[in-house]
């Protein structure tokens, strides 16, 4: 059926407008436009995602003891040893009701506190920017603090502004 319905759309086609509408042409053209937009998007997508990938595996290269982790099973712990054949060894549990220990693969982690080279850059710019941004402010209003000595000196000029404006005619004196 789909066939058909192509076999007589391409015998129906003509260079020109057809009766009822829009010329070939634009069609082809929106249709080339929606495939550039596509591509673009599933560019950007793909090199954001592979940059999620590889920060999330420098994270995972930076466990060492000490580091809190939760895995994709829910358990919670804190690392006591890395092993060299890609696992970990948890220490879940408490003092009271008593710890236990699990050796579990590292890319069984689903979140953990320790800090990629990425993650490190990434904060420490962060940082530059915030104290860039309050010495830009501290010098904005180190700029104001100055102005004031002279915006003190028009409000006291403004009361007397104001007193000519309210000014009480004889009769209301005199009531």
């Amino acid at each position: 059926m789909f066939w058909n319905l192509l076999a007589d759309a391409a015998e129906g086609t003509e260079q020109t407008a057809p009766a009822g509408g829009i010329p070939s042409y634009v069609i082809w053209i929106v249709l080339g436009v929606i495939l550039v937009l596509f591509i673009v998007y599933f560019f950007f997508s793909g090199r954001k995602n592979k940059q999620r990938r590889q920060e999330y595996a420098e994270q995972i290269d930076a466990i060492a003891p000490g580091n809190k982790v939760k895995t994709t099973g829910g358990i919670c712990g804190i690392v006591t040893e890395v092993c060299d054949d890609n696992t970990i060894v948890l220490e879940t549990g408490t003092d009271k009701s008593g710890k236990s220990y699990v050796k579990i693969d590292k890319e069984c982690i689903y979140q953990t506190d320790a800090k990629g080279p990425m993650q490190i850059a990434r904060e420490e710019a962060e940082a530059r920017r915030k104290a860039e941004k309050a010495a830009k402010d501290a010098e904005k209003a180190a700029g104001k603090s100055k102005e004031e000595p002279a915006e003190a000196a028009q409000p006291e000029e403004a009361p007397a502004a104001s007193e000519e404006t309210s000014k009480e005619t004889p009769e209301e004196k005199q009531d």
